[in-house]
């Protein structure tokens, strides 16, 4: 009996101590229990897939196997997909990049934004027994990090789980630490945001074509304040006067840049409170609108449509003598 209390005590320890080593260093702890598991899989592999491996190290030979197949036909619809990329199942498969493992983690996240979790505040402390305890938006109660997790003496603010297990407390399983900043950004559905804030003001984005500016924002039924972050200009008038100033700036189309030296008008007059003191503000929003142009794509679209799109509304903003050139380069997005 004490021979099988050692040997039982000498495998704990080792799993353990693996485990450790699974968890990886640096930037990837942040992907915590996941990074235990994919940690697990590539040492697995690596020896080959043998019986001995996993009974030696408190894996389930049978799930290591049902792992590969999966990972198999994971390969095979991706290749199917994407012809281009030609992956292959790597046995000898590194550890993520730092890069990576932020990607992962983003992955996640995305697909479980129900499932987010904040530490509790010392100020939001109710009841000692809260005391490194978790708030999520599906429990009244608090959860808590278990011991065995890669995470348990990290406490990150922010982590995202897989499931609820519930003993003698309620833990969560399958943590990874995440970003405050990454849910706003990534999972707008769950957030409540405030208006484009002046400062940093709205700007014009020439990768997307479309207006981007700041937000502050809360996530939902719990109303924790979010990093402040940058995402698409909503929907509305404000987004078309904000595309105008930027149009006529030549931010959105280089030609138009051209002429800004003899523009009668500012281009910031158009976002300005007393804009409409100036018909030519509402000449160009009214087309803008009429079109719906709001960004890139549908300002070219409209131009497909109707190359003289925009001239007239244009024009309003130039002395006259300059309306003959204007219409001449007119649409200005011809080589």
């Amino acid at each position: 009996m004490m021979n099988e209390n050692v040997v039982l005590k000498g495998k704990k320890a080792r799993v353990l101590q693996m485990q450790k080593i699974w968890a990886g260093q640096g930037p990837a702890q942040n992907l915590g229990d996941l990074m235990v598991m994919l940690g697990a899989v590539g040492a697995c592999e690596y020896s080959g897939l043998m019986p001995k491996f996993c009974e030696r190290n408190g894996l389930r030979f049978k799930a290591m196997m049902e792992i590969r197949r999966l990972r198999g036909q994971l390969t095979t619809a991706v290749n199917s997909l994407c012809p281009e990329v030609s992956i292959f199942l790597d046995s000898k498969m590194q550890p993520p990049t730092e890069s990576q493992v932020n990607y992962l983690r983003q992955i996640v996240m995305s697909g479980l934004g129900d499932h987010i979790a904040r530490r509790i505040r010392p100020e939001e402390l109710l009841d000692e027994k809260w005391r490194n305890g978790y708030k999520t938006p599906l429990l009244e109660d608090p959860i808590f990090i278990h011991p065995n997790s890669a995470l348990f003496r990290q406490l990150p603010d922010f982590v995202v789980f897989q499931e609820i297990l519930e003993t003698s407390k309620m833990y969560m399983k399958g943590i990874s630490s995440i970003e405050p900043e990454w849910i706003p950004a990534l999972l707008p559905q769950y957030c409540h945001f405030g208006d484009p804030l002046d400062d940093p003001s709205p700007t014009y984005c020439q990768a997307s074509g479309r207006m981007k500016c700041h937000r502050q924002s809360t996530f939902y039924r719990v109303g924790w304040q979010l990093p402040t972050v940058e995402v698409d200009f909503p929907e509305g008038l404000e987004r078309y006067k904000y595309f105008a100033k930027f149009l006529l700036e030549g931010k959105v189309i280089q030609k138009l840049g051209s002429y800004t030296s003899i523009l009668l008008s500012s281009p910031v007059t158009m976002i300005k409170t007393w804009a409409k003191l100036q018909p030519r503000t509402e000449v160009l929003l009214r087309a803008l609108v009429s079109a719906k142009a709001d960004n890139l794509s549908s300002l070219l679209a409209a131009w497909k449509n109707d190359p003289k799109y925009l001239l007239h509304a244009f024009c309003e903003w130039v002395p006259e003598a300059a309306h003959a050139d204007v219409a001449r380069a007119w649409p200005p997005v011809t080589p």
